[in-house]
């Protein structure tokens, strides 16, 4: 079984979604403003779209906007129990105006407004019930008309035209209604649309009965082959290349020319939704539509149809020929054909299942490179000829073909029976690109090793000789060799190398190579057609390359088709010439046809749609878009900018360039965002200025200055206060500074002070020490000598009591010379002498405390000085030692000493 696939190319379209333009599902009617901006009614309000962004303003109630009139400066809408217009402000932003209040009584309770005209100086409003006048130049509403159930609202020729069930069609003449078709003649059709047609004559559209015409008071049916008449539509439009554009209920958006021809149709999944709710041209001849759900944008007049294949019955697009009436296209999934030129759908040549890889026209033969071997090619019919593995390209030498293979070469005959192909011995590369030099060399490029020239025996039997170039750079997954006018090149990512024969080697010095150089190419892919262009692929554009006729040189030129459109896997990049001038890209879903030349549809001009400042944590706030110098505060140093293009071809991308001057002199990249933010800004005046471009049109540059005042305390009574203080602070400084000097000299004088009390007292300390060490020898002397004293009367009053017991007279003379000697007061004299050497203050010291000491207490008193014991006082005073503990006894007593006291501890601590 054969699949069959619809085979309809369409024009580009784009759809949003509620979730991108921010609002409610259903749109009822769409209008462009005099600045190209698209105004919508949708069921959340009214959005207005400027190319790049939407912006959704609500009405008061925030009700269904039913209807929309962009006319002039301002933008009439229509709504649930309200009517009234917007105008845009200073900023940019839209301000409502309601022209309920001016209705001479109120509103019908319920009423709503699906339609607004604009005659003249008034613009019509239409709900069920009535018609409102408005009078622009005067401000003042009217009713005009008051039925009970108008249903729609027309204007041809600047007449107001409107229909009231079940009474038929109305023209408003003189400010009032009068009846043009009666309803017996229309028979209750609900008419959707009028238009003037063929000189006097109107076309009405009906929702169920086709088309009709009417002049004067007549009602005729005007029948067009083709038209959809089992479809119910909703909205109709008269195009201005004279097709009538068809909004259905439940089948999408027709499109057809009243000789009977269907252009084409569009439906889900090509819209979001399959009910047009409203249907407006703008002034680049796109159609706009309205859908229950979402809105979609159908470029009618672009040079590109595209084949979308939604549901993967096609698959990826290698190859494609047109011939013979039959356009053919080699897929991942076989070989699908149709009937050139015409919507048919695409049918899968029977046996074809598995991955085309090329389609070549050979000795006026058609052959398909298969994954599966080769295939002849006859009308619908595919004869599968060779059943090798994977023929990725095929063509003529000699007298045969040769094939290149997923590993190796094979050549037959083109004039034998069975085409049997031989595979050339002792090769087995596989060969993916290939062209034939002469009968006996042919060139092919392989993935990673790179250029091979193939020199091959006379018989096409095996390969005499073979040389290999390799490459640099990327090579895009392989390079790819072809032939541009006679000369031999091949491509990679980077750059284009062209051979010379003289010099046996390939260089990138060549004319092709700088044409290309400042593409944007993405992958090796190169493809020379049969009307002598050279073609090669880039990330917004497709480039060629042909000799101009003129000047004999070589011109680069490109065809806008972003990579999104056209997605295939890198390396595969692939483009045929199916008829004059016509051009077809394959790509993972589907292809994409056009013509040359591409003409550059006009679009709108950059405009700058709103500027918004804000200080550090806080909302954005809307500033005045005339460029008269805008002051900012100190604190308002976040500042954005918003622009755009008005420009709704989807293969044509308006970009965007800015700068912001006093803060950074060079451009940005080009980028598609159309907004431009600043974050805390420092003081300063700026210009800010924007550029765009599209189809390789570049804007005009907008401009907008403004300016960050300075913070408070950057002003000049701030400096002025700054110079006061650093004067003060100078005198402060200089006032501390001497206060700091003088204290630092104070301290230096007090330590010298002290350096010199500390030497005084290290003098008096080493005085003291000097005094202490005669003091200590004195002492010692003293003692010495008390103790040479001690040991004399010990040793004479021993020989006096030895001497005693002798009567004789001259032992009794040398008592009585011992007894002189032992006299105390001799020695009292002599130790007191030594003593006072020694301690010269003791005496004084005690006789201020204990003035009643006698001349003996002293005496005792400095023996216990010296720590002598009652055993050593005994012979100094010549008294027995218990006569000492009484003397001692008696001198505590005088002392008044506590009995815990230590008499000699107390004595010596004086």
């Amino acid at each position: 079984m054969s699949l069959i696939v619809k085979g309809q190319e369409l024009p580009p379209v784009t759809n949003y979604s509620p979730g991108e333009y921010g609002g409610g599902n259903q749109n009822w009617m769409i209008s462009q403003g005099q600045d190209k901006k698209i105004y919508v009614a949708n069921n959340a309000g009214l959005l207005q779209f400027d190319g790049e962004h939407w912006n959704l303003y609500k009405v008061p109630g925030e009700t269904a906007v039913r209807s929309v009139l962009a006319s002039s400066s301002h933008i009439y809408t229509g709504s649930y129990m309200e009517f009234g217009y917007w105008q845009q402000q200073e900023n940019g932003r839209l301000k409502y105006y309601s022209l309920k209040d001016a209705v001479g009584g109120e509103l019908i309770d319920g009423e709503q407004f699906w339609d607004i005209k604009e005659v003249g100086s008034h613009v019509i409003f239409q709900s069920h019930q009535r018609l409102y006048s408005f009078n622009k130049e005067t401000g003042k509403v009217m009713s005009i008309v008051t039925e009970d159930n108008i249903s729609n609202l027309f204007k041809v020729q600047d007449k107001i035209y409107y229909q009231v069930a079940e009474k038929g069609l109305f023209v408003v003449e003189d400010g009032v209604g009068r009846n043009l078709v009666d309803n017996e003649t229309i028979r209750n059709k609900p008419i959707i649309a009028l238009f003037p047609y063929a000189g006097d004559k109107i076309l009405a559209v009906t929702r169920d009965d086709g088309l009709f015409t009417i002049s004067d008071n007549s009602w005729e049916a005007f029948p067009v082959e083709g038209y959809p008449i089992s479809e119910s539509f909703f909205s109709a439009l008269y195009l201005q290349d004279g097709s009538l554009a068809l909004g259905s209920i439940g089948d999408g958006l027709y499109i057809l020319n009243l000789e009977g021809k269907l252009e084409y149709h569009l439906s889900q999944p090509s819209l979001l939704n399959n009910t047009m709710l409203a249907v407006m041209e703008d002034e680049e001849g796109n159609v706009w539509g309205g859908l229950d759900n979402g809105i979609a944008v159908i470029n009618k007049q672009s040079p590109f149809r595209i084949f979308v294949d939604t549901f993967g019955k096609i698959g990826t697009v290698y190859c494609s020929v047109e011939g013979d009436g039959i356009m053919y296209l080699g897929t991942n999934q076989g070989l699908y054909y149709k009937n050139a030129n015409s919507n048919e759908a695409y049918q899968l040549i029977p046996g074809t299942t598995g991955q085309v890889w090329s389609l070549n026209y050979l000795n006026s033969q058609l052959y398909a490179g298969h994954d599966r071997g080769t295939f002849r090619i006859e009308g619908t019919r595919a004869i599968h000829i060779w059943d090798g593995l994977g023929t990725w390209t095929m063509g003529e030498i000699g007298a045969g073909i040769i094939q290149g293979h997923y590993n190796g070469l094979s050549y037959f005959e083109d004039n034998a029976l069975n085409e049997e192909a031989d595979y050339l011995d002792d090769f087995d590369l596989s060969v993916q690109h290939m062209i034939i030099e002469n009968d006996s060399t042919l060139w092919m490029s392989h993935f990673h090793r790179g250029i091979f020239r193939v020199k091959l025996n006379k018989a096409y039997s095996e390969v005499e000789a073979m040389v290999n170039f390799g490459i640099s750079g990327k090579s895009g997954l392989g390079p790819q060799i072809f032939r541009f006018e006679n000369q031999i090149y091949f491509s990679t990512e980077d750059s284009v190398y062209k051979y010379k024969n003289d010099l046996n080697e390939f260089t990138a010095e060549n004319d092709l190579n700088r044409i290309s150089s400042t593409t944007n190419r993405i992958s090796g892919a190169s493809r020379v057609l049969d009307d002598g262009s050279w073609w090669t692929f880039g990330e917004d554009n497709l480039y060629y390359v042909n000799r101009d006729p003129f000047e004999q040189k070589l011109v680069a030129q490109k065809v806008p088709l972003p990579l999104e459109n056209r997605i295939i896997t890198k390396g595969f990049e692939n483009i045929s010439l199916i008829g004059k001038n016509r051009y077809l890209v394959g790509s993972n879903g589907g292809y994409i046809e056009f013509s040359l030349p591409v003409n550059n549809i006009p679009s709108g001009e950059l405009m700058l749609n709103a500027v918004s400042t804000s200080s550090k944590r806080e909302n954005f706030t809307y500033q005045q878009l005339e460029d008269n110098k805008l002051e900012l505060k100190s604190e308002v140093n976040n500042i954005r900018f918003v622009y755009s293009i008005p420009a709704y071809q989807s293969l044509s991308r308006a970009e965007y360039s800015y700068r912001l001057l006093n803060y950074s002199s060079a451009w940005s990249q080009w980028d598609q965002t159309g907004m431009a933010s600043f974050e805390n800004l420092p003081a300063g005046s700026y210009t800010f200025e924007v550029k765009g471009r599209i189809n390789d049109r570049e804007t005009q540059t907008l401009s907008y200055k403004f300016t960050i005042a300075k913070p408070w305390y950057y002003s000049n009574l701030a400096v002025v206060v700054y110079l006061l203080l650093f004067i003060l602070g100078l005198v402060m400084i200089h006032y501390t500074y001497n206060r700091r000097h003088k204290k630092i000299i104070e301290e230096r004088e007090r330590n010298l002070k002290l350096k010199n009390l500390e030497a005084e007292q290290e003098i008096i300390r080493l005085q003291k020490e000097h005094l202490e060490k005669d003091m200590q020898e004195k002492n010692s002397q003293l003692a010495a000598s008390t103790m040479s004293i001690i040991k004399k009367n010990e040793l004479l009053s021993t020989l006096k009591a030895d001497l005693k017991e002798a009567d004789n007279p001259q032992v009794k003379k040398v008592i009585r010379t011992i007894d002189r000697e032992l006299r105390e007061e001799d020695n009292w004299k002599m130790f007191k002498e030594a003593f006072k050497n020694a301690d010269k203050d003791f005496f004084d010291k005690i006789k201020s405390k204990h003035p009643e000491l006698t001349s003996n207490d002293l005496r005792l008193c400095a023996y216990l000085r010296l720590n002598l014991s009652s055993k050593e006082i005994a012979p100094l005073v010549n008294i027995s030692v218990k006569s000492v503990e009484i003397k001692r006894y008696r001198l505590r007593k005088k002392m008044n000493l506590p009995r815990e006291a230590n008499l000699t501890d107390y004595i010596m601590n004086l």
